[in-house]
């Protein structure tokens, strides 16, 4: 410091180049004072020194974690975002060689560019972070977010699906005349020039993987939309599409594998009897398991009506199984009750000629004559109360006393021939036949009733024979189709695959090994 009054070569006093209060000041205040006080910064204009200028913003997207995709794809990531404000520049040197500022964003010019494809109605970002301001008046602005975008799911091979969800950036207050979007640069210091970051970045130091879906593809584009006008503000988008794959290991050990084990459970019905009770207690059990593992599905699944899950078609085949093994379980109850006509060509059919075509061999105990199984007593009965009818009429009593122990003596029995009716035989006779009757009639109804069981007995044989039928023809249909039907449909899964390049007809990957340089 110079006396006073003595004025050296090159001498300046300190308090000539500060404002009065200056000592008071850090270096940020001062700028800030100058900036938003002195120069009258404005935050509802846009950074413009003619109307017809329009302000470049740069927009890059970081990826931290993917939350979930159940009601719609949740994301949290950092929006960078960055431009040039003119009004914020300064000389370094003047105020302590401050190169950076940070401030809230409330007090700037922000281009206020949303998530245009919302899922939640919340536009804001998570929290507003202080914005960083350089010398030279570039702002750049890294606020975090959890995104929660509308992205529209194909289920139709789930759990071997994979997704392509975007997230599409706009700004609804300003169009394209008014601000430029663009994607970001970023300078190749090895190269030292600046390439255009058209992918998704992932910092691998803050990314925590989902355990559910794996990232194929992480293009962005800036798309331009040639048939609206300039001035709206749907002309312009930059949209980040991120096209993922399911990681199908949970599905397959806790619901693929059991429903196919289920699935062929179902076969196995088919070699019990249709008569035992076993066979529905196992129908029943197996239906059940089906409607639990399509409860769990339904659980996983998002609610549509557009498309039919992979997994849910596979889940019919068993479906399909139960309704053949439903026709064979009603076959067997029709033989407790059945009305099943000979004459019939829907029985004769399953009697007679499939039997024959799925060598089927006839049970042993079918093939006994009409008379088989019948009493011996009820045939014999019918002889012996005949024989008494005749008997009482022509023999004496002493014949019919001594006629079967002459018989056991070797002497030959001997026929009386008929003599003229005493005088009261004819009420004697009318006296007896009165009382042999019920006998007769009892006799009689035994037959009878003996013959209906038999009918019936040969019927309900009949149904059990139609249930056999009915058995072995869906065991034939039935093995083909589940193994078939399970190989194509779930293969058809393991074969869809996302394509190798993010777009179709595009030779470019989007990825940071070829980069577009500047």
């Amino acid at each position: 410091r110079a006396g006073p009054g003595v004025t050296g070569a090159g001498s300046v006093p300190v308090f000539a180049s500060h404002p009065t209060g200056s000592l008071c000041m850090n270096q940020e205040e001062r700028l800030v004072h100058h900036l938003f006080v002195e120069k009258g910064y404005n935050k509802e204009l846009r950074p413009v020194v003619s109307k017809d200028e329009s302000v470049n913003v740069d927009l890059g997207l970081t990826l931290s974690n993917l939350v979930s995709l159940v009601k719609g794809p949740s994301w949290t990531r950092d929006f960078p975002q960055g431009w040039t404000d003119y009004r914020l520049q300064w000389n370094k040197s003047d105020f302590g060689g401050l190169e950076i500022l940070r401030l809230p964003p409330d007090m700037l010019w922000v281009p206020e560019i949303v998530l245009e494809n919302n899922n939640d109605g919340l536009f804001q970002i998570a929290y507003y972070c202080n914005v960083l301001v350089s010398d030279s008046g570039y702002v750049y602005w890294l606020p975090p977010a959890i995104f929660h975008s509308a992205c529209p799911i194909n289920v139709n091979f789930f759990p071997f699906d994979w997704q392509n969800c975007s997230l599409k950036f706009s700004s609804l207050r300003y169009n394209a005349k008014e601000i430029t979007m663009n994607l970001k640069q970023e300078l190749d210091r090895k190269l030292k020039k600046y390439y255009v970051v058209e992918w998704i970045t992932i910092d691998l130091a803050a990314f925590t993987e989902n355990g559910e879906w794996e990232i194929i593809h992480k293009p962005a584009r800036k798309n331009i939309d040639r048939s609206v006008s300039p001035d709206s503000s749907k002309y312009q988008d930059i949209t980040f599409y991120l096209i993922i794959q399911r990681k199908p290991l949970f599905y397959i050990i806790n619901i693929v594998l059991p429903s196919i084990l289920i699935a062929f459970m179902a076969i196995f019905v088919f070699y019990l009897p249709a008569e035992s009770g076993e066979k529905m207690t196992l129908a029943i059990s197996v239906l059940l398991a089906q409607s639990v593992f399509l409860l769990l599905i339904s659980q996983r699944l998002p609610a549509t009506s557009l498309s039919i899950p992979l997994i849910g078609k596979g889940q019919r085949l068993p479906g399909g199984t139960l309704h053949q093994l439903g026709c064979s379980i009603a076959c067997g109850e029709g033989g407790k009750c059945p009305t099943l006509q000979p004459a019939s060509p829907l029985p004769q059919l399953f009697l007679e000629t499939l039997p024959r075509q799925l060598h089927m061999s006839r049970p042993a105990e079918s093939e006994r004559g009409p008379h088989d199984g019948l009493l011996i007593r009820r045939s014999s009965s019918v002889g012996y109360m005949a024989k008494a009818e005749e008997y009482f009429s022509i023999k004496s009593r002493s014949e019919l006393m001594f006629e079967k122990q002459s018989e056991r003596h070797g002497l030959a029995s001997r026929v009386t021939p008929a003599r003229p009716k005493p005088l009261g035989m004819a009420d004697m006779q009318e006296q007896l036949y009165s009382e042999v009757k019920p006998a007769i009639n009892g006799a009689n109804f035994i037959i009878k009733h003996t013959r209906d069981k038999n009918d019936y007995n040969e019927e309900k044989d009949n149904w059990n024979r139609v249930a056999r039928t009915v058995d072995r023809l869906s065991l034939f249909l039935v093995i083909p189709v589940m193994i078939l039907g399970t190989l194509g449909i779930f293969l058809m899964g393991i074969y869809n695959q996302p394509p190798e390049l993010p777009f179709a007809g595009d030779p470019f990957d989007y990825t940071e090994e070829r980069r577009h340089y500047v």
